[in-house]
Order: C-alpha cells, then structure tokens, then sequence
C-alpha cells in the first residue's frame, strides 16, 4: 500500500527503524491543523487540554472535544509520502473518553493527499480507519477499515474497545507482508491479514 496522506484526529505514525513520519505533541497550539467546515454549524470545536486529570498539565495536552452532540474533524498533512512495501507503517494514538460517552469515535483517519481539508466529512474516501468507537451499550468495538479499489473493508472480528474514562494507547501496525497487528495498551487485540479478516 502506498500513502501520500492527510490524517485525522491524534494521530503519530513511525517505521520501524524508526523513522518518524508524522508527531504530534500539541504543544503551543493547533496552527498546522485544519478544522472542517463542512457541517457548518453542527461542527464543534477542538480545544487544547489535558482533561480533568492528568499527570503533567502541559505534557499532557491533547485535542479535545468542546461541546456535546455536535460532528468533528480535524487534519494536517503529512509532510511526505510513505509506504509500508519495506518496512512496517506504525499508526499509534492515545483516546481519553472522560466522560464516559454513550456515543462517539475517537478513531483516525489516514486520507490520500488530495483531500479538500476544509470540506473534509464523514463520507470523505479514506485509505485507512482505526480506533475506538462507542455507540450505546452494543457497540463498543476499534475499527480497523483498509480502503482496497474503492471499497471500505472491515475487519470482522470484534476488537472490544476500552469504555472507561482513562487514557488508553491504540496501535496499528501494518507489515510490508500485508499482515496487520492491532494493540491496545501495548497488548495485542487482534491481527491477521486481509484475505482471512475482512468481508
């Protein structure tokens, strides 16, 4: 799979040798992110912030969700293209739902690069989606959706997502063999490939 991609969400990306491609510490403030415009005002803002609690109120700053019941999405670009044909490709996050939602996604979003950032919606075509999402008591599941010739392909096995109000790390690591590994807090919750894994 080639990338030459925008992302969304937190979101830092690594080879394995490792090579960063894409960090993010939010760190000062969200001038290299766009914020879509494309549900006017039904759109919330993000904010800068560690939370309610926290280790270290600057470290650990994040994006955050300002108002309830409202859409988001927000990107930056890659500064240039990457592959995993050689090495693996790690997408790795961390989600903090503190207030405990019923229903929301805290997942990102790798897109090809000539995404329109500003009109950027929930049926804009992506290459990769991963991470958590919650809705009701039913769904609580990570996604890990790869975009093969313009279809969006699911895993189906169920990876149950963590529901509680604490920081947790989500890790996507794709191998130059077409395998994938999926973690959560370093801890493995599924892998496999593609021929075996999606509809």
């Amino acid at each position: 799979m080639k990338f030459a991609a925008v992302l969304v969400a937190l979101f830092g990306a690594a080879l394995a040798d490792p090579t960063v491609i894409f960090e993010e510490r939010f760190e000062g403030d969200l001038s290299k992110w766009v914020q879509s415009t494309a549900k006017g005002g039904e759109a919330g803002k993000f904010e800068l912030s560690a939370g309610k609690f926290y280790g270290d109120a600057e470290k650990d700053k994040g994006i955050q969700t300002s108002q309830d019941a409202r859409f988001y999405g927000l990107s930056s670009k890659f500064d240039k293209p990457f592959s995993n044909d050689e090495k693996p490709v790690v997408i790795q996050f961390t989600v903090k739902h503190e207030q405990n939602i019923d229903c929301g996604g805290g997942y990102a979003k790798i897109f090809d690069a000539d995404l329109e950032q500003t009109d950027m919606h929930g049926d804009s075509p992506y290459l990769i989606m991963f991470g958590p999402d919650i809705c009701g008591p039913g769904t609580k599941k990570v996604h890990v959706i790869f975009n093969y010739k313009g279809e969006n392909l699911l895993v189906k096995k169920d990876i149950r997502c963590k529901d509680d109000v604490y920081t947790h790390l989500y890790t996507l690591i794709l191998r130059p063999d077409n395998t994938y590994e999926g973690k959560i807090n370093n801890e493995r919750v599924g892998g496999g490939s593609p021929e075996g894994d999606w509809d």
